[in-house]
C-alpha cells in the first residue's frame, strides 16, 4: 500500500469562523511564517518516516488552507526532499484563465524534481468561484476542456491548435515538457455521478475526503461499475485513494485526549466556516450545488450531513464512521485494515496527519509512530502499481476514449 502525507496548512487562530467574503479575524504574517516553517517541516519528515508521497492543495480567501499556490509549495518541497513523490492535489482548473500556464508549471516541477510529480486536478469549492468571479455553471466544462488541453500540451509531438468552447489557442507547444513519459500521473477527487464517470472514462484514480467508510465504498463501487459496464476495463485497488485524519499515540485514551479539541476546532472553525459563509448563496442554484447529492445512490449521503457535521462535530461519530482514525498503533492498523475490506480495497491511503490546531510536537510524534508501528503492518495489504503506469493508461484513454455503452 502507498501512503500520502497530506497537509491542508490551516490557520490556527480563528475566532469568528467566517471564510468569505472576508474574515473578521486578522492575518498575522509573523505567525504565518512560523506556521509555514512548521508545516513544511512536517511534510519533510514524511520522507524520513517512510511515506511514499507528500501532498499539498489549493484554496483561496480562507483560513481553511493557506496554500493559494500549491505549485509554489511543491517547488519548495522538491528542494527539501530527495526521493519522495510530490502530489499537487491539486490545481483548481476552472479558476484559471489560462490552463496552458498550469501545463507549463507542472512540467517545470516534474523536470526540477526528476520525475517525482503527481498532478491532481480539482474543481474547488463554492467560495472560490465567488472569490474569483467565475461562473460555477461553467465549472465542469472548464474542468473538462482544461484537462484535455493540459494533457495534450504535455504529450502532442507537434504544435496544435485548440478550439474549445471556453479556451482557444493557436500553436500550443510548451517548453519545458515533462520528464515523465508520457506525463505526470493524474489524480482527482470524485463524489458526484458526473465526476466519477469523467474519471472512470479517463482511468484517473479518485479520492474521497470527509466521508465515512461506507460512503467511500459506495463511491468506489460506483466507479468500478461504470468502468466495467460502460468503458470495458476493471479498476484495481490502486485507483482508490481515501483520505483520513490519522493520529497514533501510546493508547486510545491518550490519542483522544491529545486530539479532540483540535479536531473540533477544524470542523467548527475551519470546515464549518465554508458553510456559514455567504459563498454558498452566491453561487445560486448552479450545477455545482446540485452535485452535492449523489445521483447514483440516494442513500449514500444526506446532502446536509457534511454541513451539520461541520457545525456540530461529534468525535465519537467521526470515529465510528471511520472518517478519523485516532488511537494506538494496534487500533489504527486494525481500522485501516477494516476500511480496506469494506471499501473493496484501496491502493493509496491519504493520511491527513495534521488537523486544526494540533501542535507541531504531537504531529511529529504521531508521524513517527505511524512510520515505525503502523506502516510496516499495512504495506502488504495490496501490491502497488507504479504511478507511471497510471499515466500511461491515462494517456491511452485520452487519445482514444471509449464510447459508453447503452
Amino acid at each position: 500500500m502507498r501512503v500520502v502525507g497530506f497537509h491542508l496548512m490551516p490557520w490556527t487562530e480563528v475566532e469568528h469562523a467566517v471564510a468569505w467574503p472576508f474574515s473578521e479575524d486578522e492575518y498575522d504574517p509573523e505567525l504565518g511564517h512560523e506556521l509555514y516553517e512548521q508545516y513544511l517541516g512536517q511534510l519533510e519528515l514524511c520522507e524520513e518516516v517512510g511515506f511514499d508521497v507528500v501532498g499539498v492543495n489549493e484554496h483561496h480567501y480562507s483560513s481553511y488552507g493557506l496554500m493559494p499556490s500549491p505549485n509554489l509549495m511543491a517547488s519548495r518541497l522538491i528542494e527539501c526532499t530527495d526521493d519522495i513523490r510530490i502530489a499537487v492535489m491539486g490545481n483548481i482548473l476552472p479558476l484559471r484563465g489560462h490552463p496552458v500556464r498550469i501545463a507549463e508549471e507542472v512540467a517545470m516541477l516534474d523536470v526540477m524534481s526528476d520525475g517525482r510529480l503527481v498532478s491532481g486536478f480539482v474543481r474547488g469549492i463554492p467560495s472560490e468561484y465567488a472569490a474569483y468571479g467565475v461562473d460555477p455553471d461553467q465549472s465542469r466544462a472548464r474542468f473538462s476542456e482544461a484537462t484535455e488541453l493540459i494533457t495534450r500540451a504535455w504529450t502532442d509531438p507537434e504544435p496544435f491548435d485548440f478550439d474549445g468552447e471556453l479556451y482557444q489557442y493557436d500553436d500550443v507547444y510548451i517548453w519545458p515538457r515533462p520528464i515523465q513519459d508520457p506525463h505526470p500521473p493524474l489524480w482527482m477527487p470524485a463524489e458526484s455521478e458526473k465526476s466519477i464517470r469523467f474519471a472512470a472514462e479517463r482511468r484517473i484514480p479518485i479520492g474521497r475526503v470527509f466521508a465515512g467508510t461506507q460512503n467511500c465504498a459506495d463511491t468506489f463501487n460506483r466507479y468500478r461499475e461504470i468502468a466495467e459496464t460502460e468503458y470495458d476495463w476493471t479498476p484495481t485497488s490502486d485507483y482508490f485513494w481515501p483520505c483520513r485524519f490519522v493520529y497514533v499515540s501510546e493508547s486510545n485514551e491518550q490519542a483522544r485526549a491529545e486530539t479532540e479539541e483540535h479536531v473540533e476546532y477544524f470542523y467548527e472553525k475551519l470546515l464549518g466556516a465554508l458553510y456559514k459563509s455567504g459563498a454558498v448563496k452566491a453561487v445560486g442554484d448552479s450545477e455545482y450545488r446540485e452535485e452535492n447529492a449523489f445521483e447514483y445512490e440516494a442513500k449514500a449521503k444526506d446532502v446536509n450531513s457534511l454541513a451539520e457535521k461541520a457545525m456540530d462535530p461529534d468525535f465519537d461519530e467521526l470515529q465510528q464512521t471511520g472518517e478519523i482514525i485516532v488511537g494506538d498503533a494496534e487500533y489504527v492498523t486494525d481500522e485501516i485494515e477494516r476500511q480496506y475490506e469494506t471499501m473493496g480495497g484501496f491502493g493509496t491511503l491519504i493520511n491527513l496527519f495534521h488537523v486544526g490546531t494540533l501542535p507541531d510536537e504531537l504531529t511529529r510524534q504521531s508521524l513517527r509512530r505511524f512510520g515505525n508501528e503502523v506502516l510496516p503492518e499495512i504495506r502488504d495489504l495490496c501490491d502497488d502499481i507504479d504511478l507511471s503506469e497510471f499515466a500511461r493508461r491515462q494517456a491511452e484513454a485520452q487519445q482514444a476514449p471509449t464510447e459508453p455503452s447503452g
